[in-house]
């Protein structure tokens, strides 16, 4: 293969129940899927990187999430930065909606 550098993630994933705020104001409920993105490193294996992710977004299950991650991107970065990963997708996949967020 020749080309350009190639990128290896290391990639896990979780869901959570939750509910939060609509802009008009009513109380409601969605399965969030997140899938966690980190640089592949040989010495921190897939199954430890889920109990990381798993762990920390245990939190926010069956919880109302406060307004400043109610919605799928700010979620997705607040497990980013929380998590120190690269990349975070957030997904309501029967609803057809996804959010990502990305390190710069």
């Amino acid at each position: 293969m020749s080309g350009g550098s190639r990128v290896k993630l290391t990639g896990v994933s979780g869901i959570i129940s939750a509910t939060h705020y609509s802009r008009e104001g009513a109380l409601h409920g969605h399965t969030w899927h997140i899938t966690a993105w980190w640089p592949f490193q040989s010495e921190i294996g897939a199954e430890q990187r889920r109990q990381e992710l798993v762990g920390y977004i245990q939190v926010f299950d069956h919880s109302i999430l406060p307004d400043a991650i109610a919605w799928g991107e700010d979620l997705a970065e607040q497990i980013g930065l929380g998590l120190d990963a690269c990349a975070v997708d957030v997904s309501r996949p029967l609803e057809g909606i996804y959010a990502k967020w990305v390190r710069n």
